[in-house]
C-alpha cells in the first residue's frame, strides 16, 4: 500500500521561490512545481504541494487541509490559528514596522487619536493597546504606503525587508514592531499520525541554514 503523501502548504510569491531553493538543497525535485504555471496542487513522490495565498496558509493547516505549512510569522500571528510552530526557517527575514510621512511626527502618547492603514489589523490593534492608543484602523490589502502618502492615514503598519519602498515613498520608520521570518507549522492531529514523516521533512529544511 502506497504511503500517503504529506500535504505541505506553501505561501506563494517570494516565499515560494525561497522554499523551492531550500527543497533543491535538500534533495527534493522541484521541476514539477516550477513548471506549474497556474496549478495550485502539485504532487511529488512524497509530498502534495498546496500553493496558497500567504494569509490562508495558517488556516489550511489548522483545519487539516494541509498537514504542515511554510509561511511568514506575520501571517501566523495575524491569523492566531491553533497550530504547532516547531521551527524557524532561514528564509523570509524582514521587519514589521510603523511608518509615517517624513515631514510628520506621529504622536504616540497615550490617548492620541490616530488613523493607521494596514493589512495586519489584529497585530496593529494589539501593538497600540500596549501604549494605550486605540486608533482607527483601515484595512488595506496592498500598496499600504499609499494611505500615508495621500493622507488617508496618519501612518501605516507593514512589513519591509530593506526599507527601500518606504524611503522611495517619502516615509520614515518610527518603530520596529516585530521581527518576521518564515516558520514551519504543523497541524496538531497530523503531528500525532504523521509525526516521523513531518519531522523528517522539517529537518531537511533546517539543515540548509
Amino acid at each position: 500500500m502506497a504511503r500517503e503523501r504529506i500535504k505541505l502548504a506553501i505561501a506563494k510569491g517570494r516565499i515560494l521561490e525561497q522554499v523551492l531553493w531550500l527543497m533543491d538543497k535538500s534533495g527534493y525535485s522541484t521541476t514539477k512545481i516550477r513548471a506549474a504555471s497556474r496549478e495550485l496542487v502539485v504532487d511529488l513522490d512524497e509530498l502534495r504541494i498546496l500553493i496558497c495565498k500567504p494569509a490562508d496558509v495558517p488556516k489550511y493547516v489548522e483545519l487539516g487541509a494541509a498537514d504542515c505549512g511554510i509561511v511568514g510569522s506575520d501571517c501566523i500571528i495575524e491569523a492566531a490559528c491553533d497550530v504547532y510552530e516547531p521551527l524557524s526557517l532561514p528564509i523570509g527575514e524582514c521587519k514589521m514596522v510603523l511608518a509615517c510621512p517624513k515631514e510628520k511626527e506621529l504622536d504616540l502618547t497615550a490617548g492620541s487619536m490616530l488613523t493607521i492603514g494596514t493589512k495586519y489589523t489584529n497585530i496593529t490593534r494589539k501593538f497600540f493597546e500596549t501604549i494605550n492608543i486605540f486608533p482607527e484602523i483601515i484595512y488595506l490589502s496592498g500598496s499600504v504606503e499609499l494611505a500615508a502618502v495621500i493622507g488617508l492615514a496618519d501612518g501605516i503598519v507593514d512589513i519591509t525587508e530593506t526599507g527601500e519602498t518606504i524611503k522611495k515613498n517619502n516615509l520614515k520608520i518610527i518603530k520596529t514592531i516585530q521581527n518576521i521570518n518564515c516558520k514551519f507549522i504543523v497541524n496538531k492531529s497530523s503531528q500525532k499520525t504523521l509525526g516521523d514523516e513531518i519531522n523528517s521533512l522539517a529537518s531537511a529544511f533546517v539543515k540548509q541554514k
